[in-house]
């Protein structure tokens, strides 16, 4: 059985999109696990078109994002690479092919982050440059 961890964690989101930019920012309450030597952290979060778990598994070489609920996909960063996802919405899918810059981690312990630099393509044509950071820090009990 794995020790869970309960954390709190900070998403932040960069998407230039040419001349213009938006960001994205929430806090959720997860768990930051170890398992077969690899790191873990779970959330949910709430979007418009329902919830959704957030698993995020990283080793030194790539970090996967495994969405399940109101949005389902997995999203492989690996730097220098470009992958292939289905992003599947309740209403259709789309494919997405992410081209990753660079990934950070620095996990372990009471607390740590994850930052992501890449490029994303939604259809044939819709490029998009992300910066993404999640943060994480052991809740302490009251």
């Amino acid at each position: 059985m794995r020790q869970e961890t309960p954390v709190a964690i900070h998403v932040q989101s960069f998407i230039h999109n040419g001349s213009e930019e938006e960001s994205v920012e929430f806090t959720s309450s997860g768990f930051y696990y170890v398992r077969n030597g690899k790191t873990y952290l779970s959330y949910h979060e709430e979007h418009d078109l329902g919830k959704i778990k957030t698993v995020v598994k990283i080793t030194e070489k790539e970090i996967l994002v495994m969405r399940s609920g109101a949005i389902q996909m997995k999203q492989r960063f690996i730097p220098g690479a470009s992958t292939l996802t289905q992003y599947k919405l309740p209403f259709g899918q789309m494919e997405l092919r992410t081209e990753t810059k660079n990934i950070q981690s620095d996990v372990g312990g009471s607390e740590g982050s994850v930052k992501l630099t890449y490029n994303m393509t939604v259809g044939e044509n819709q490029e998009h440059v992300h910066n993404m950071t999640i943060q994480y820090k052991e809740e302490t009990k009251a």
